[in-house]
């Protein structure tokens, strides 16, 4: 296989694993969501020495080589899209969640307030035998 294809097929696993973190922040499932944070780390070492071979590849066969560039470009430009989707997605997942917290928050302190409100401040004389 050309390193070429090679790169070129690295992207496209890159893109589906980022698309896959789409769905998993939509569907909240962070366990997925670290899962495919794993996956793209390890795919990344693999996408620098490609893109160096292909390169040389590009080099040594007197391919025009600006035309396989652009390309590149936008495959990583896609890529760049998808990961600004997804960081929306995470913004408004995180908001979400930090409206949630304060809604418990207020939620415990009005529970504190009832608590405090029927719990008597001075134990009644007729609990006392002395």
């Amino acid at each position: 296989m050309s390193a070429e294809k090679a790169l070129f097929d690295a992207y496209r696993e890159w893109i589906r694993l980022a698309k896959a973190e789409g769905r998993a922040i939509r569907r909240r499932d962070w366990n997925f969501l670290g899962e495919c944070q794993q996956l793209l780390q390890n795919i990344q070492p693999l996408i620098a020495r490609l893109t160096g071979e292909a390169n040389d590849e590009w080099e040594k066969s007197g391919m025009d080589s600006e035309s396989k560039r652009t390309k590149l470009r936008n495959v990583v430009a896609g890529l760049i899209e998808v990961g600004r989707k997804n960081q929306r997605l995470l913004d408004a997942a995180r908001e979400s969640a930090l409206a949630k917290g304060r809604q418990l928050e207020a939620a415990r302190h009005n529970l504190k307030r009832l608590q405090n409100s029927y719990a008597s401040a001075q134990p009644s004389g007729w609990m006392s035998f002395s």
